[in-house]
């Protein structure tokens, strides 16, 4: 499996390719009145409203450092939105690459109890790298928190 490996400050992350509909310059973001927490703004995407989701807020309780190497990691919603999506602020995308399956699953992967398990975290030459399961990341209650901005407009 593919998976596109990125920073939110100094920790390194990767989300699976599947998951991923684009990688993004960034681009102006558009804040509204009291939009929620963690939301960097949103932006037009062929026409349709897309909220991007502040990762170094969400995962560290600061805000994004602005970087060239900064990119809006856009990925589908779910099944029941069909067509909407959302965007991942994230610093220094880059690069896609392979993880064996065995090393997830194997002995080699950790989470820690009490604390929100986003994914395992596994050892690579670079050090330690969380992977992100989008599900939990995206949790229902902030799956909430987008779909106002989500609406669809009449045709």
């Amino acid at each position: 499996m593919l998976w596109l490996i990125f920073h939110v400050g100094a920790e390194r992350f990767a989300v699976r390719s599947d998951r991923v509909d684009k990688v993004l310059p960034t681009v102006e973001l558009h804040r509204t009145v009291q939009s929620p927490n963690g939301l960097a703004g949103a932006f037009s995407y062929h026409g349709a409203v897309t909220p991007v989701i502040d990762l170094a807020h969400w995962l560290q309780g600061t805000s994004m450092s602005p970087r060239l190497s900064s990119r809006i990691i856009l990925i589908p919603l779910d099944a029941e939105h069909s067509g909407q999506k959302f965007g991942l602020l994230a610093e220094r995308v880059v690069e896609l690459r392979p993880i064996d399956q065995e090393i997830i699953n194997g002995t080699g992967a950790a989470t820690w109890p009490g604390t929100l398990a986003l994914g395992p975290v596994i050892a690579d030459e670079h050090g330690m790298l969380q992977l992100l399961d989008i599900d939990r990341l995206i949790t229902e209650a902030r799956r909430h928190e987008l779909l106002p901005i989500l609406v669809e407009q009449p045709v």
